[in-house]
Order: structure tokens, then C-alpha cells, then sequence
């Protein structure tokens, strides 16, 4: 293994470990059920085991890990190795900041996260948007509907398209919850904006090539 893909291995680890480390370190101190879902205005609606926050960070590091490895299309994440690597890196910062606010919350008696969830999903698809016009055809990353399984032309054209997409509709939507009082009027259509249309364009686009 070269020495820069252990780097970046380490990097992501860390990455998954930190969360967890500071999950353990306050452990006694944290109730055995915390919340593990949110409302869209930041009140929990469900708790579960504080054991969750360990295995979410580690088992998304090595799903991520493996996928390359099982992929019947496994020889295109060489043509996409950056853009990955990147994800992989957005999706741990994503997750191990969501963990440790929660556990923050929690050591501080704070149950709501407010704006948080929202803003915070919404900058997820801003971060996805700027990469995912270059993610090449495979089984388990991106926009993975029949039209873009069954053609690599509509594959990177749908990506090119949807990540512009994601990337304004993030901004939008982050300034949105700014002007907007209830996310529920902000997050909900933005979000099937973000996923539906993506995959509108991607039938018409692959119709339009089998047609032509």
C-alpha cells in the first residue's frame, strides 16, 4: 500500500475515532438513551442506545472502505479516486459533527438542535453537489436509477447536471432557513426538488438517445 493512500486512510479513521472517543471519555456521564432523530425544527422524536454513536461513525468508515472492493463496476473508482476520497471525508466530517453536537447537547442538558439538522443538510448536498459531476458509473455511489445503470452517457450527464443542482439548491436552501421561520416549508421541497429532477432529467435524457 503506498504511502499517501495510508495517509489518507489514517486520516479518515481518525476522522470515525474522534466522535467515538469522545463518546467513551464521557460515557458515565451520558444517559443510556440519547436521541437519534430530529424533527425538522430540531426537537428529538426518538431516542436509542448511546452505543449507536460508536457504531454509525466506524461501520460508515468501512462500508465506504469496502465498496470499491465488492462493485461489479470496481474499476471506475480509479477514474474517480479523488472525487471518493473526498466523499468519504465530506460524509466522516458530516457524521462525526452530528455526533458530537448531539453528545455535546446531552452533556450540557440541551435536547434541541434547532436549525441545526437543516442547515446542516442542506450544506451536505452543497459539499456532494460540488463533486458529484464527477463520479463515474458503479453500484453504489450517485444517482443509481434504470437510465443511469444502463448508460454511461446519461450516468455523467445526470451527474454533471444534478451536482450543479444540489450545489445551488444547498446555498438556496441554507439562506432560505434564514428568511424562513419553519423548515418544514424550506427543507421538505427543496429536498424532492434535490431528487426528483435529477432523475426526470435522466429519463428524458436517455429517451432522447434512444430515439435519436
Amino acid at each position: 500500500m503506498k504511502k499517501q493512500t495510508i495517509f489518507r486512510e489514517l486520516l479518515l479513521l481518525l476522522l470515525a475515532i474522534l466522535p467515538v472517543a469522545y463518546l467513551l471519555i464521557n460515557w458515565k456521564l451520558l444517559p443510556d438513551q440519547m436521541p437519534i432523530h430530529f424533527e425538522l425544527n430540531g426537537q428529538p422524536n426518538d431516542y436509542g442506545s448511546k452505543s449507536i454513536f460508536i457504531y454509525l461513525p466506524l461501520g460508515t468508515y468501512l462500508l465506504m472502505l469496502v465498496l470499491p472492493f465488492i462493485d461489479p463496476r470496481k474499476s471506475n473508482y480509479e477514474v474517480f479516486s479523488d472525487t471518493y476520497l473526498k466523499l468519504r471525508i465530506i460524509l466522516g466530517l458530516f457524521i462525526g459533527v452530528l455526533d458530537s453536537i448531539i453528545i455535546y447537547n446531552q452533556l450540557h442538558g440541551i435536547e434541541k438542535l434547532g436549525l441545526f439538522v437543516p442547515i446542516s443538510v442542506f450544506l451536505l448536498f452543497t459539499l456532494l453537489g460540488n463533486y458529484l459531476g464527477t463520479v463515474r458509473p458503479n453500484y453504489f455511489v450517485g444517482i443509481k436509477v434504470p437510465w443511469t445503470l444502463n448508460s454511461d452517457e446519461v450516468w455523467i450527464k445526470t451527474h454533471k447536471f444534478a451536482g450543479k443542482l444540489w450545489f445551488w439548491g444547498g446555498i438556496s436552501g441554507v439562506a432560505s432557513l434564514l428568511v424562513i421561520k419553519d423548515p418544514f416549508f424550506v427543507l421538505i421541497p427543496i429536498i424532492l426538488i434535490l431528487v426528483v429532477v435529477p432523475i426526470v432529467y435522466s429519463y428524458i435524457i436517455y429517451q432522447k438517445i434512444a430515439n435519436h
